[in-house]
């Protein structure tokens, strides 16, 4: 999945919970050992997958 976002949606700590929990359960349901975001350039993991 590729998506685009604004600098403030990124930084809004609501939404970054919203996106947090949407790739755990995308995880989950698709039963992945992690979830990779890339924001900017950096790369970050999702790998606890049952955390909210």
């Amino acid at each position: 999945m590729h998506c685009y976002t604004t600098p403030e949606d990124i930084e809004d700590a609501a939404k970054l919970g919203e996106l947090a929990s949407f790739c755990r359960r995308m995880g989950r349901e698709t039963n992945q050992g992690e979830v990779g975001l890339v924001i900017g350039d950096e790369y970050i993991a999702i790998r606890n997958l049952n955390e909210e």
